[in-house]
């Protein structure tokens, strides 16, 4: 960012907008400096909208890591997808995140079809650059960009930090002169209790295959805090008797494995010892019912 004095104060809110596995929760992560928001392979990890704040001397930029847009099959995806929809309506700025080269069908053309009627500025961002040709990157760019009225677009590798700043200078100049609306200390708005249960979360989509993930449910039931340690107790619901035995592993070697995995990360987050103890639960078909949405906060 440039150092001029008297340079004005610019704060608002950007939607990281994209199809699942686009890379929005890595670009997020990349630019608040620390993991806000969980990271995996399998697509549709994001369920919830995550609130991302990044303060300089110069702008407070808020980042809504909306869930990945797709078609919903149930009650849950129906939520998730709303909760994308939702975050669109409330930015000042849109960013469309594409992968390079990325296949794009019926999904990608319904919310290119959303972005396109917001009133919203739009910057077209082309993801993971560093592992895909420059030839790709140009054909994917010069492909999306007629779609939508865009005001830039910007190739973009958060994993190698390629052109992030570039991008934080591009949202200043659309971000509305403001006064801060945040505690310039503050990394993210989402409560600790959430924080958590979506580092368990990460491990569960990390280790798991197929319609496993998916069907979990992280609650974290209560956590003690103090100076030196923490320590949470948390249930994970799975949807089927059968995906109770997948969770917990042969002699509990699963469940072991997702808790010792989420107990460092989230040691390394809040800097202090957890211990952390784990369940695993029951709760048929629970992806449409209202009360377990609700525990989520969808």
């Amino acid at each position: 960012m440039n150092s001029e004095e008297n340079k004005p104060f610019h704060a608002g809110l950007i939607a990281l907008a994209g199809l699942p596995n686009a890379g929005k929760s890595t670009l997020l992560n990349t630019i608040i400096g620390e993991k806000i928001a969980i990271v995996s392979h399998t697509p549709q990890t994001t369920r919830n909208a995550i609130y991302g704040i990044k303060t300089t001397k110069e702008y407070q930029a808020v980042f809504v890591d909306t869930p990945g847009f797709h078609s919903p099959k149930n009650t849950l995806n129906k939520a998730i997808v709303q909760q994308a929809v939702d975050s669109l309506s409330i930015v000042d700025v849109i960013c469309l995140l594409v992968e390079a080269g990325a296949k794009r069908g019926k999904d990608f053309n319904n919310l290119v079809s959303l972005i396109k009627e917001a009133p919203q500025e739009k910057i077209l961002i082309i993801t993971k650059i560093d592992t895909a040709p420059k030839e790709m990157v140009y054909k994917t760019a010069e492909e999306i960009f007629p779609l939508c009225k865009f005001k830039h677009v910007l190739p973009v590798s958060a994993v190698k930090n390629i052109n992030v700043d570039t991008l934080m200078n591009l949202l200043y100049d659309e971000l509305p002169e403001n006064i801060m609306q945040y505690d310039e200390d503050l990394i993210t708005t989402q409560p600790e209790k959430f924080l958590i249960s979506e580092y368990i979360r990460e491990q569960i989509f990390m280790r798991l295959r197929n319609e496993v993930p998916h069907d979990t449910l992280v609650y974290v039931e209560d956590y003690s805090d103090k100076l030196k340690s923490m320590e949470v107790n948390a249930i994970i619901y799975v949807n089927r008797e059968s995906q109770k035995g997948i969770v917990i592993g042969e002699s509990g070697s699963m469940l072991k494995t997702i808790g010792t995995a989420a107990r460092k990360n989230l040691e390394s987050f809040f800097e202090k010892k957890v211990r952390l103890n784990l369940w695993v639960k029951v709760k048929e078909n629970w992806v449409a019912r209202q009360e377990y949405l609700d525990m989520q906060g969808l």
